[in-house]
């Protein structure tokens, strides 16, 4: 064997090697990025739906505050004095969760999240009785104000998740004792 065919099998080696490394290098950083991507992925579903859970919880609580003063009739009653204490610490355990979605959230969800944040407020003050407690009209804008803030926000995490397939948004239905008189007053106008 020549020197020439000793150098060109050592360059060879050299040259393979070299490839090994910089191709298992890329591997394995492309893995890692994969893994990190999942993994914040996971974070962001667990913030958002720790921030939904905590809100719809508010909501709840203020529904049923103001089905103790005649606002709403499609929840059970809290009395207003009994249900401050909860309806505060709800708050409390919203805005600590919001603070994880302020966080990792992509600015469209940040975005919404404020919306939700200002629309289950407005429910808020509602239940304490900060707002006319007599304004039916002025609840059920407020409660279809929530609707639509929360369906926004379910959409732009939706898509910050990288969810695939169609939003089905959700509407406040009207309770069962309003349905039930529309349903008669339908039935009494088709008799006459």
């Amino acid at each position: 064997m020549t020197i020439l065919g000793s150098v060109l099998a050592l360059l060879g080696v050299v040259v393979g090697a070299a490839l090994s490394y910089v191709f298992t290098f890329l591997a394995e950083r492309r893995r890692e990025h994969w893994a990190l991507g999942r993994e914040w992925t996971e974070r962001k579903l667990l913030a958002y739906g720790s921030y939904v859970s905590d809100v719809k919880r508010m909501r709840d609580l203020a529904q049923r505050m103001a089905a103790a003063i005649g606002l709403d009739d499609q929840a059970p009653p809290l009395q207003r004095d009994i249900g401050l204490e909860p309806l505060a610490e709800a708050n409390m355990a919203r805005s600590s969760s919001f603070e994880s979605v302020n966080l990792i959230g992509g600015e469209d969800v940040v975005k919404a999240g404020w919306e939700l944040n200002r629309a289950v407020w407005r429910l808020e003050w509602f239940a304490r009785g900060f707002l006319d407690d007599t304004d039916q009209d002025g609840w059920f804008d407020a409660f279809r104000n929530y609707y639509a803030a929360i369906n926004r926000f379910h959409e732009c995490a939706r898509l910050d998740l990288g969810v695939g397939g169609e939003f089905m948004p959700r509407s406040g239905e009207p309770s069962p004792r309003t349905q039930y008189e529309m349903d008669r007053r339908q039935r009494r106008a088709v008799v006459t």
